[in-house]
């Protein structure tokens, strides 16, 4: 796109539309709702179609996989009778035997109706180790801002006088003894970061009001946020400055009582575990005359760090297949976990002390049979090496197995105990998982995954092949922020889209982190065109290949995938037959403006800066749309409580399309819910109404064979 291109003059129409609750917005929203409902949620399609995807996401008979927290199991049980959950517990050992004892902790539905707000249970923390306070985070209709509780495990009620913060923000909380807590307080405006988060720590103690807690650490007022916590187990005070969305300071408490800053660049992400460092630079690290690639796992004694040494040991060097490197622990190993082409690898990682005091790490790879992807987490990791392996084929259920991996035993495998294998949702008989590329406008290699039906995509082995049979076809993006956008096996799709012939695809793009930290930084910032353009090329490639015609094809993104698909909407709109475009950022003029979009000038540039500024001005979805142009149908949807992307990037777009003569252009607007769905009830009927949407515009598919 051309650098010459600039923001247009003159104030903006529907600028109103950023006033959440004004009555002349929360008209305007009630009159598109109206007019959606009317198109795409009352008929019995709709109907049927949520009820079958309610079932799917909601039944009432599953196996539970809990969180374990030292001797008991944790679970937020939800069903249809309970969208927003009963968080309860069990003894471990108990759930193990097959004979568990619920005990409810918190009704939170009850909760909800008891006082008027719709309540999304959003984490606890358990104080460690007497196990008998936590300290609850509810956020009212799933939003970002939550309020904060403690809650008594013993008596299951909430403490009178215990350390809650009543008024909704962005507040980060923990304990440090049983009286005493970290906080980073949302007060409002004049008191968080232009993000919208806290900057300053406090140390607050029982009985005492917050706004008399002393501040003991306190970052920027251009930072993105601050905060400080205590690892009880390795009794650690830690503290951090965010400065951009990517990068932070950490700090270490000296025993002096002082906050000290590990000497790294913030770019290098530090870790803590067992006296190590465990250090993760996002890119290139000259370090003690080595230089370290961006995306490698690096590990240092703590104690040598600070006395000088820079002799670090490399866990894990990315290649150029390769995402970068993250990892998790349990007590007594390091799990590392990356990508290699777009594949999960997992390698165990355990240092070893010799007798004259030098550290040796021994390596072994995690491995599983067959072709799935596994993530593997740790089930308690202050108590033993056990850990939960999800397995995920794309075309089967899903399985959760509970593994030890202090058992190294050649048939240790056969004592892997199979938790979880949920019923199927949908046939998928006769589909496959394929592998292409496309190359982009500057001859980069661009992968996707295709799911569909075998006669749809065998042909594609072949080389130069094309598929016998086009069909309906969604293309899912994203292409931001080092996320993957990773296939994996959803009921969603599969009952509302496989299921009726359609074609899956999901684009590995520049600007996600399928391929490491470059493959990043390719796309960001001032070079966001190349995510569209890697975008573009694999719908071509879908059309050339015979996959798909323009006509059948949809595309589909959320967040900065709402972004990407209007942005390729409004530069290639005849490549594609309908957009699906959820909670999106549009207005690149005044994102940084709207809730949490400061917090992304890393990632996006700042509309401001004369070079940054012309890039966002070429591809701003808001911006770029015109008269007289044939868009494809567009459905675009968000939520009013959405706190980290403003909802008036949708409603803005929605109303100038209309204004510019764009019929074909659906706005539906959640009361409920934060970035995603409240509960998954309300998810059912979201989805119901866009797949209804795809193939009313793309479909009918041709029968499968």
């Amino acid at each position: 796109m051309s650098d010459s291109f600039r923001w247009p003059a003159g104030a903006d129409p529907f600028r109103f539309l950023e006033a959440l609750d004004s009555k002349r917005a929360r008209t305007w929203v009630d009159e598109q709702n109206a007019r959606t409902r009317a198109a795409l949620r009352d008929d019995d399609a709709f109907r049927a179609l949520t009820a079958r995807l309610a079932k799917a996401y909601l039944p009432r008979e599953r196996p539970v996989i809990p969180t374990r927290w030292r001797d008991w199991a944790y679970d937020l049980w939800q069903d249809d009778l309970h969208p927003k959950g009963l968080w309860r517990r069990t003894r471990w050992d108990d759930w193990r035997a097959g004979r568990p004892a619920w005990e409810t902790l918190l009704d939170v539905d009850a909760l909800g109706t008891e006082e008027g707000e719709s309540w999304v249970f959003e984490q606890d923390a358990i104080l460690y180790p007497d196990g008998d306070r936590a300290l609850l985070s509810l956020s009212p209709g799933g939003a970002d801002a939550v309020v904060v509780r403690e809650f008594d495990l013993v008596e299951r009620r909430f403490v009178d006088g215990g350390f809650t913060i009543d008024e909704p923000g962005h507040h980060t909380i923990g304990w440090i003894d049983r009286d005493t807590v970290y906080v980073s307080w949302d007060r409002g405006e004049a008191y968080t970061t232009a993000a919208g988060y806290p900057y300053e720590a406090r140390r607050w103690a029982r009985g005492t009001p917050l706004a008399d807690a002393p501040v003991v650490f306190r970052g920027e007022p251009d930072d993105i946020s601050a905060g400080a916590g205590f690892d009880p187990i390795d009794n650690r005070h830690v503290a951090w400055r965010s400065v951009d969305f990517f990068d932070a300071h950490a700090y270490r408490l000296t025993d002096a009582g002082e906050w000290a800053r590990y000497d790294v660049p913030t770019h290098v992400e530090v870790g803590f575990w067992e006296g190590w460092l465990v250090l993760e630079p996002r890119l290139d690290w000259d370090c003690g005359g080595v230089r370290h690639a961006g995306g490698s796992l690096l590990a240092i004694r703590e104690q040598a760090f600070l006395a000088g040494s820079r002799e670090l040991t490399t866990l894990f060097a990315p290649q150029p297949s390769t995402s970068a490197c993250t990892w998790t622990h349990t007590r007594t190993m390091l799990i590392a976990s990356w990508l290699d082409d777009v594949h999960n690898r997992t390698m165990l990682w355990q240092p070893r002390q010799a007798d004259d005091g030098t550290w040796t790490w021994d390596a072994r790879p995690f491995d599983w049979p067959g072709d799935a992807q596994i993530d593997v987490e740790p089930v308690e990791s202050t108590l033993n090496d056990e850990v939960y392996v999800d397995v995920d084929t794309y075309l089967d259920p899903p399985e959760c197995w509970l593994a030890d991996l202090a058992d190294r035993a050649a048939d240790a495998p056969s004592r892997r105990v199979l938790l979880d294998r949920p019923p199927v949702q949908f046939d998928a008989a006769g589909l496959v998982v394929r592998r292409a590329s496309a190359r982009s406008r500057d001859g980069t290699v661009v992968p996707y995954t295709l799911i569909g039906p075998r006669d749809a995509l065998d042909a594609l082995d072949a080389p130069g092949g094309a598929a016998r049979v086009a069909r309906p076809c969604l293309l899912s993006g994203y292409g931001g922020f080092a996320i993957p956008n990773l296939p994996g096996y959803s009921d969603a799709f599969g009952i509302g889209w496989l299921e009726r012939g359609g074609v899956l695809a999901f684009a590995h793009i520049r600007g996600g982190g399928e391929f490491g930290p470059r493959w990043h930084v390719d796309a960001q910032r001032e070079h966001r065109q190349r995510s569209f353009d890697d975008f573009i090329a694999v719908a071509e490639d879908l059309a050339a290949t015979g996959v798909t015609t323009a006509a059948q094809l949809g595309i589909e993104g959320g967040s900065n995938g709402g972004l990407l698909v209007a942005a390729c909407m409004a530069q290639r709109p005849e490549l594609f037959g309908a957009v699906l475009c959820r909670v999106p950022l549009l207005d690149m003029r005044r994102y940084p403006k709207l809730h949490a979009g400061a917090a992304w000038l890393d990632e996006y540039g700042d509309p401001d800066d004369p070079r940054e500024g012309a890039a966002l001005a070429a591809y701003s979805p808001y911006h770029r749309v015109r008269e007289g142009v044939a868009y494809p149908p567009l459905l675009l949807t968000t939520s009013t409580r959405d706190d980290r992307v403003h909802p008036a990037h949708a409603r803005k777009m929605a109303a100038r399309m209309h204004a510019l003569g764009h019929e074909r252009v659906w706005y539906w607007e959640n009361t409920d819910g934060g970035h995603g769905s409240a509960d998954d009830l309300e998810r059912a009927e979201s989805d119901a109404a866009e797949f209804g949407f795809l193939w009313a515009h793309l479909g009918p598919a041709p029968a499968r064979r």
